[in-house]
């Protein structure tokens, strides 16, 4: 038997299923990036860089860099490739990934974009 789904309720599914495997039951927390002080030791803020995670984790879901994160010296690795794909969002539960590619293949990347830019009010040029 064939099922037919539009391409509007299967982008709803996705971003759904998203919604769901991300905050599965917990508040996402976003913080600014920091970094050691390599004199103090201390932690400092690492500008144009977020962390995404469940409070009380050490585990991050993602990590978010726009264009002043890499626009810094301290950050040139590659930098003139990273700026012009920034910002960026990389995905670092690799789990949850996994998940995403194994239901939907490369479908659900730009539902992920969407969701989110909607979910954090960050945009996002490159996921990686």
């Amino acid at each position: 038997m064939k099922y037919l789904i539009t391409e509007s309720k299967l982008n709803s599914t996705i971003y759904d299923f998203i919604d769901n495997l991300f905050h599965d039951g917990k508040e996402i927390k976003m913080v600014k990036h920091t970094r050691e002080d390599d004199d103090t030791l201390d932690d400092v803020e690492v500008p144009g860089a977020y962390d995404f995670f469940y409070e009380g984790s050490d585990d991050d879901l993602f990590h978010w860099t726009g264009r002043k994160y890499y626009d810094n010296p301290e950050n040139s690795l590659n930098a003139s490739k990273w700026l012009e794909l920034a910002p960026v969002v990389e995905i670092v539960d690799y789990e949850k990934l996994r998940q995403l590619d194994a239901y939907f293949g490369h479908l659900w990347r730009p539902i992920f974009i969407q969701w989110f830019e909607d979910t954090f009010s960050l945009p996002i040029k490159t996921l990686e």
